[in-house]
């Protein structure tokens, strides 16, 4: 499916498609693209990434590829499907009769498990003590890696390398999530802060951001930041002072590729407040309570998104990352909607929240395609795709991406809701017990769940079918085209929906470790 190429990561200096180089408007070569094939100068370091290239789909090879939207869907739900159901170990202070116990595990090692140990105490409502070290080498290793991979390829899609070329792609990339694990072992052995998910957010947060200041000091090493072309005497002698202190359009670029960058991130934060705030409280919330939530998250990401937009397009100018992030804000605003279903209580719940989504989705998509509405934008608020066709390519690539984002994440929750309460880890995520006495039901969560995503299936080929008869316009055929003039989107995509639906799962886990500073006997 992959191309493959025998060309190490560090040892290339250039992509099929695109290279980075000085150009005489953009100095300092941080940021450049070509569509020739040159190699860069010797007395220029390696920008481009490989740390993926050798997964890499070719333009043929992903234009076929991306022609079933549900394998946009459905890869990266099984990995994390594949990753929420491994058995978490766990001693139940109530309850060694769990396979899955590390307690039941040593007394079946050494012979001395009898059903007559099993207790009727067993409390459901009592949390259980999980294995730290699985936690952390596999639960949360495997997600601080995808998190940190999801970094190295938006940097991939800007064409820039965030690690020295001395020290190499895949040994920085190692250090980096080693470093993280070695700060958890840390947390966990002197603060008594590891039962927080948010501590494991932040330390997540931190390695993600930890890329973009090496990529800041490295460029800032290598005098990027600066003009660095030889100067005749003449140019010496009357320009040498100007040039001094002017900053190559290059640099700024990388600037504001940073500051978009650090908004993304920190928009996960955003996310995971809302979800304490929210998923996490136990009491039961009325339909209006949910409404806001939804709507409310639905403004911050909608504002975040329009900024991050307007940066890419205007500073940054890059359409791989603008498709990208898009996706990134609908992905992290749809499962946390998602995920509110599990806090319903009953069918009118469900019929509110559902019911505007989708007159939005039928009446608002639609209208925004029309040439009033562009013609109102243009005039009245100054936007720069003055150009009807463009406008046209831009609003179906939006609802395009939304599509995805939809399925992506409604397909993530019914099959987790499901694995999960069935499963050997329901106890380590309560969420989705639904036995805390408020009245949450897991048949109607899941029964709603499906019938709203029938819902939305529906409301989208309508839009769908409105652009096609009314607008002639085909969204799926257009996405298509922009993967196959930048394939290298599709494995970033592919990382971006994965690591958001790993970090609602982190979420939602809860963490009572077994030993740890917390548990520690006070004096």
């Amino acid at each position: 499916m992959f191309h493959f190429s025998s060309q190490e990561d560090e040892l290339s200096s250039h992509y099929d498609e695109e290279i980075s180089r000085d150009t005489p408007d953009t100095p300092g070569g941080i940021h450049g693209q070509s569509t020739v094939d040159i190699p860069n100068s010797q007395t220029e370091p390696d920008e481009n990434t490989h740390l993926l290239h050798k997964i890499r789909p070719s333009r043929k090879q992903v234009y076929n590829w991306a022609q079933i939207q549900l394998k946009f869907s459905v890869l990266p739900v099984a990995v994390v499907l594949a990753w929420c159901a491994i058995p978490v170990p766990y001693n139940d202070p109530n309850d060694d009769s769990n396979i899955f116990s590390i307690d039941h595990i040593k007394k079946r090692l050494l012979g001395l498990y009898s059903p007559s140990n099993d207790t009727d105490s067993y409390l459901k409502d009592e949390k259980v003590e999980i294995n730290f070290w699985f936690f952390l080498f596999f639960y949360y290793g495997i997600y601080n890696a995808i998190a940190l991979l999801m970094i190295t390829k938006i940097f991939d899609l800007y064409s820039l390398n965030w690690w020295p070329k001395w020290l190499g792609g895949r040994f920085a990339y190692c250090v980096f999530w080693l470093m993280s694990l070695l700060v958890g072992v840390l947390i966990y052995l002197f603060t008594g802060l590891e039962k927080y998910t948010l501590t494991w957010v932040l330390l997540t947060f931190m390695t993600m951001n930890m890329p973009l200041l090496v990529a800041f000091v490295v460029i800032r090493s290598q005098n990027r930041n600066t003009y660095r072309h030889s100067l005749t005497l003449l140019q010496k002698t009357f320009l040498e002072r100007q040039l001094e202190y002017r900053i190559p359009a290059s640099y700024v670029r990388f600037l504001w590729f940073c500051t978009t960058l650090f908004l993304v991130i920190a928009a996960f934060i955003a996310g995971e407040a809302y979800a304490h705030v929210f998923l996490m409280s136990p009491e039961t919330h009325s339909g209006i309570d949910a409404f806001i939530y939804v709507y409310s998250w639905l403004a911050t990401i909608y504002i975040l998104d329009t900024v991050t937009e307007y940066i890419i397009e205007t500073r940054v100018k890059s359409h791989p990352l603008q498709f990208v992030f898009k996706l990134y804000f609908f992905m992290i605003y749809f499962i946390f909607y998602r995920n509110l279903f599990a806090r319903l209580r009953d069918s009118e719940q469900y019929i509110l929240i559902q019911a505007a989504s989708s007159l939005w989705v039928c009446i608002f998509y639609p209208l925004c395609m029309t040439r009033k509405v562009h013609e109102f934008l243009v005039d009245y608020v100054g936007i720069r795709r003055r150009d009807y066709n463009e406008y046209q390519k831009y609003c179906g690539r939006s609802f395009f991406i939304r599509n995805l984002a939809e399925n992506a994440t409604m397909l993530g929750f019914i099959c987790w809701i499901y694995i999960i309460h069935n499963g050997p880890n329901n106890r380590v995520y309560p969420y989705f017990n639904f036995e805390d006495g408020n009245a949450f039901n897991y048949k109607l969560t899941l029964r709603a769940s499906c019938v709203i995503w029938a819902f939305e299936l529906a409301s989208s080929a309508i839009t769908r079918t409105i652009y096609k008869r009314v607008f002639n316009h085909n969204i799926s055929r257009e996405a298509m085209k922009d993967f196959e003039s930048h394939p290298k989107m599709v494995i970033t995509m592919i990382v971006i929906i994965i690591h958001v639906l790993q970090d609602m799962l982190l979420a939602l886990i809860s963490l009572n470790f077994e030993g740890g500073h917390s548990k520690k006997q006070k004096p």
